[in-house]
């Protein structure tokens, strides 16, 4: 029979954690995952009817508030609610007190009685029959997330703190209440992530009360407001706590005041006076807070100092990008103005005067400047990879289906801004993987591989750029079935024919999906159109390899930063342009046997027993070059997505770093021009596109 009990316990919380992670990826818009989690919600239900252990009251709490979230999402289904958003948080703390409930059913010896199905504020968090403070200890694979949770939730206590403290100026301010609300909620989401249910528990019953502000159901002042700022400090010190625990990879100890806030908090929502011990104990802590504030600051440091361990952050603080953005964009033109003066100097005087060996040494400088200006802005793609491996987890317990997801190369950095596009194509990219790559236990382990899937997802450098591989061990993709698909929207002509490669990118094409059947996890057509656009965006690219039975990998190529690029620059009649170091493969002077010409292809140049397309960029440009005789110039071979052309040029200038300027809305996007830059001598250089110049040489 407790065999039994616990089997059922196991099952309702295993249910739940499912219910938590639909409503985490639910989008309201899509049925399908209104109804999955309508699904496991009915689950909970039966699971809950058929317990026969546990409190009465308890079961029934279960069964009734299972029934009333499932009718919730029903009116959603129907768009028979006025507020989908409210909606959608009444689900949410229904989960919350889904949770406790089990939590208490796990732990009957706690017997204090049934939460009220009325009451606003979630189920206190079951105490130990010792009522000793509970230790946990965070991971090593958890530490980096928790910081940045630590630094998050930080930003979002002292905003509800700054919002509260106008409010009692303010306080007609509905805005201001909205604000704080925002605040404990987006703790409390964060702090379920990671399974801090202290922190959790404290946050959702701060913002069930707030909740009761937002609806004009009471008045945020005087002792009410006073709880309010009581939970601030509470989630201070247990943040305090925690960033101690991970820095000095210690357990942490459950905050001893806890249960009494949790009381304050719920008699504030049920409109209760505080118990004569709770004033005592509020007078109390009314005067532990003056004394600190009238410490030494010195001794405080001196007491509040972490224990140095493997976890310990560096000192940082918060800039604002656009400032960040200027400090780049100044740096640049410092480089530019450098530049000017070098060659002016250079022009002037020998090497070896002292106003020359001066402006060099303060090109260094500048030079380091920027440097280290462009570096403000990289952040290791860590961030990013772990979000992805959550991802993984979730998806792969939503379907089913047993995936080691692992990640390699995390502490590569790249520019910020590129990071945070690249999180969405990431996310898609993963979830086409788990959905559509991986097949169920049964299907691999009939094709003779490991019943558990394995999808890895890497970043590292090469030749300039900065490449992020995800692959799968998956079934490949089907050529037949993309082809087939394609020609039944038009996207294809019927009898065209594509290379494997060709084929393979039609998944970009918006609205296309080999899905059989939608998903709420993918099979729409647009997650793979997201990839491409973003990462175009960013001047990267995308390519795809795939063996039928084996495995898909997708490999995206991104430039280390935006601002800056170094380029090789050329010389055509008398203008100059700059083609990107990383896409040059050589450069040569060809021979007359070299050249041919192939009828419908153009002018073709043989190197190393490949043909590839000349493009006369003279032609091009509408430039007079000094000789239309390839053999009297330079041949600069470049490549991009795997094809390449040759480039005819007068003569190759040197090698130098610029800074990328836009050509502005006026030109918008010109085909074969990625931007500009200021040169020393002031003048506007064009910088080549190379991959439109190699789609231009293919079509001529």
């Amino acid at each position: 029979m407790e065999e039994t009990t616990m089997e059922n316990d196991n099952k309702l919380t295993q249910l739940v954690e499912q219910a938590a992670c639909c409503f985490n990826m639910l989008s309201p818009a899509d049925p399908s995952d209104v109804q999955a989690l309508q699904e496991i919600l009915h689950q909970i239900g039966d699971a809950a009817g058929s317990l026969d252990q546990g409190p009465v009251d308890l079961r029934k709490q279960l069964e009734g508030t299972t029934a009333e979230t499932a009718e919730v999402l029903q009116h959603i289904l129907q768009q028979d609610v006025e507020d989908t958003g409210e909606a959608l948080q009444t689900v949410s703390k229904a989960i919350c007190v889904l949770q406790g409930l089990i939590g208490r059913l796990a732990a009957p010896q706690t017997d204090a009685g049934p939460v009220p199905s009325e009451s606003p504020v979630a189920p206190q968090m079951p105490q130990s029959a010792s009522d000793e403070p509970q230790a946990m200890t965070i991971s090593e694979e958890d530490a980096p997330l928790v910081q940045d949770f630590i630094t998050e939730s930080t930003e979002h206590v002292e905003t509800a703190e700054s919002a509260l403290l106008e409010l009692e100026n303010h306080p007609e301010d509905s805005e201001l209440i909205n604000k704080i609300f925002r605040a404990f909620h987006t703790i409390k989401g964060m702090a379920g992530f990671l399974n801090l249910t202290e922190i959790q528990s404290l946050a959702h019953s701060s913002e069930s009360l707030l909740d009761l502000a937002r609806k004009s159901q009471l008045v945020l002042a005087g002792d009410i407001s006073d709880v309010v700022f009581g939970a601030i400090d509470g989630l201070k010190k247990m943040l305090a706590a925690l960033k101690g625990s991970v820095e000095s990879s210690t357990p942490v100890v459950s905050h001893e005041s806890l249960p009494s806030l949790l009381e304050k908090l719920k008699a504030a929502a049920e409109g209760r006076p505080p118990s004569s011990q709770q004033a005592a104990a509020k007078a109390q802590e009314t005067d532990r807070k003056l004394d600190a504030i009238l410490e030494d600051p010195s001794d405080l440091q001196k007491k509040t100092a972490a224990v140095p361990g493997t976890h310990a952050a560096e000192e940082k603080i918060k800039v604002n990008t656009t400032r960040l953005d200027s400090l780049i964009n100044l740096a640049g033109e410092l480089v530019i103005a450098q530049l000017m003066v070098a060659e002016e100097v250079s022009l002037g005087q020998s090497h070896e005067h002292g106003l020359a060996q001066r402006v060099a040494h303060q090109g260094k400088i500048v030079r380091e400047l920027q440097e280290l200006s462009m570096s403000m802005r990289m952040v290791p793609v860590q961030g990013v990879f772990q979000k992805m491996s959550r991802l993984a987890r979730d998806l792969s317990r939503k379907a089913g289906k047993p995936v080691d997801f692992i990640t390699t190369g995390e502490e590569t950095e790249l520019d910020r801004t590129m990071v945070d596009k690249m999180s969405d194509p990431l996310v898609h990219m993963v979830r086409n993987a788990l959905d559509h790559g991986i097949e169920p236990s049964e299907t691999r382990i009939k094709a003779g591989k490991n019943p558990t899937g394995r999808v890895e997802l890497r970043a590292f450098h090469q030749a300039g750029n900065i490449v992020i591989q995800m692959e799968d061990d998956g079934k490949g993709l089907d050529k037949d079935r993309i082809l087939k698909k394609a020609v039944e929207q038009g996207v294809v002509e019927p009898g065209q024919e594509l290379s494997e490669e060709e084929i393979f990118k039609l998944i970009f094409h918006p609205g296309l999906s080999t899905a059989e059947k939608v998903t709420s996890v993918s099979g729409r057509g647009v997650g793979m159109d997201v990839v491409k656009k973003n990462i175009e965006s960013l001047r990267g690219r995308v390519e795809i390899s795939s063996t039928p039975c084996k495995g898909t990998t997708f490999t995206i190529r991104l430039p280390l930063t935006l601002a800056v690029i170094d380029g090789q620059v050329v010389r055509v009649g008398d203008g100059r342009h700059i083609i990107p170091i990383n896409s040059i493969i050589r450069s040569l002077r060809p021979t007359r046997q070299q050249i041919s010409t192939v009828q419908n292809r153009g002018e073709l140049i043989l190197e190393r027993g490949e043909l590839i397309p000349l493009v006369r960029l003279y032609k091009l440009f509408g430039a007079v070059p000094s000789t239309e005789d390839p053999t009297e110039a330079l041949i600069v071979v470049v490549e991009a997505d795997g094809r390449k052309c040759c480039l005819l040029v007068d003569d190759l200038l040197g090698q130098q770093q610029v800074v990328i300027k836009s050509l502005g809305e006026a030109l918008g996007q010109v085909r074969g021009v990625s931007g500009g830059a200021i040169m020393g001598d002031g003048r506007v250089t064009l910088i080549l596109d190379v991959p439109g110049l190699v789609e231009l040489a293919q079509e001529r």
